[in-house]
């Protein structure tokens, strides 16, 4: 009778327990959609939500581990950390190239390429971007997420913004855009899709077509209010004024930024906010308000300091970073062409013993031989 209640309470516990463990992953799934969209709200609170959350996910899951660990990523690039940024992708990297599927591996790739070009190296950008569009064109990819081309498109229209202009750019923006707007349901490619074209909007400023830029942005605000995606709402709204100001309507273009500062106080975005008050600090120039010009122009000074000297730390780590692993990697070739020159080397003196006997077996022959003749001629 006792063994008996033992058994049913252990059955009991395991199924309390797998309950459990279903429930915890349901709940960590929806948690995620959360972290996904605070991480340009409130980017420290996800890093925060995130890394309390990853102990918690099944070992056998790794699209899980490896989205948590790119939204930690993520956050930490709005926070301008990219020391912690490599750190982060990296460990996220080794997840995907060993026990990854293709759609993990593009996920990465695709995010350190992104890095890679926010540190300004195209060159290492490019490598790791080409490497994801190779997998996406050779992999077979469900409809559902079709979104992953979304973002290779999209990391290569601002390399290509770099290296050549908007002019190249602007079709990888707007695809990337139109990928990710055909499944805006999807709350994260609606985020996606303000970012594309937001940074479709900045060159349609730049190749000084105003009316498409004032499309995009409306239509970028218009998404990014629907899920409350406070960052893409904001950069739409002053990409909108910059349109203003071009028409020569400087006083709304003040009235916009300024809507837009009372929204963004309660964020920790110190690369939005350098931009938005350097902005308002040219507005209020432009009519005239030299007060607040100048209140403006110091507050954009002080947070491009803080920008500047968080970067350079970051840079510096990055940087150092990058030279460990090329030493490493110049230790390694070292090392392969030692044992290429021990191997030919050993290979040589092999063949060289090889011809010596032989030749001594030969001499030996031919002086056997001749030994013979000599005893034949003696008789």
């Amino acid at each position: 009778m006792l063994k008996n209640n033992l058994h049913k309470a252990a059955v009991a516990l395991c199924l309390l327990f797998m309950c459990f463990r279903v429930s915890a992953q349901v709940n960590l799934d929806s948690l995620k959609t959360e972290i996904n969209l605070m991480v340009y709200n409130n980017p420290e609170e996800a890093i925060r939500k995130a890394k309390e959350a990853y102990p918690l996910i099944k070992e056998d899951d790794t699209t899980l581990k490896i989205t948590y660990l790119l939204t930690i990523a993520n956050a930490y690039a709005i926070l301008k950390k990219h020391d912690e940024v490599m750190e982060t992708a990296l460990q996220a990297k080794n997840i995907a190239d060993t026990k990854g599927t293709p759609l993990n591996k593009i996920q990465v790739l695709g995010f350190i390429a992104g890095e890679y070009r926010r540190l300004q190296l195209n060159d290492k950008a490019l490598v790791y971007i080409n490497q994801a569009e190779k997998i996406y064109k050779t992999a077979t990819i469900p409809d559902s997420l079709k979104y992953f081309g979304g973002n290779i498109l999209f990391v290569k229209g601002l390399i290509q913004k770099d290296n050549l202009g908007c002019e190249y750019a602007l079709p990888y923006f707007n695809e990337a855009a139109q990928i990710f707007k055909a499944d805006t349901q999807r709350k994260i490619n609606a985020v996606s899709f303000c970012i594309a074209s937001n940074n479709a909007g900045d060159c349609y400023i730049q190749l000084n077509d105003l009316e498409a830029a004032k499309e995009n942005f409306t239509e970028t605000i218009k998404y990014a209010e629907s899920v409350n995606a406070t960052q893409g709402a904001a950069y739409g709204k002053m990409g909108l004024s910059r349109v203003l100001k071009r028409e020569g309507n400087y006083k709304e273009a003040v009235a916009l930024l300024n809507e837009v500062l009372d929204e963004v106080k309660n964020l920790n975005d110190a690369s939005m906010k350098s931009q938005l008050y350097r902005e308002l600090s040219e507005d209020y120039l432009s009519i005239e308000d030299f007060e607040k010009h100048e209140y403006y122009n110091k507050l954009a000074l002080e947070e491009e300091k803080k920008l500047s000297d968080e970067e350079k730390k970051s840079l510096n780590k990055v940087a150092n970073k990058i030279s460990v692993e090329n030493k490493k990697s110049e230790q390694e070739q070292s090392k392969k062409l030692t044992l290429i020159i021990v191997a030919i080397s050993f290979l040589l003196l092999v063949i060289l013993l090889i011809m010596f006997l032989k030749i001594r077996k030969k001499r030996r022959s031919l002086e056997q031989k001749r030994s013979d003749m000599e005893d034949n001629q003696k008789k």
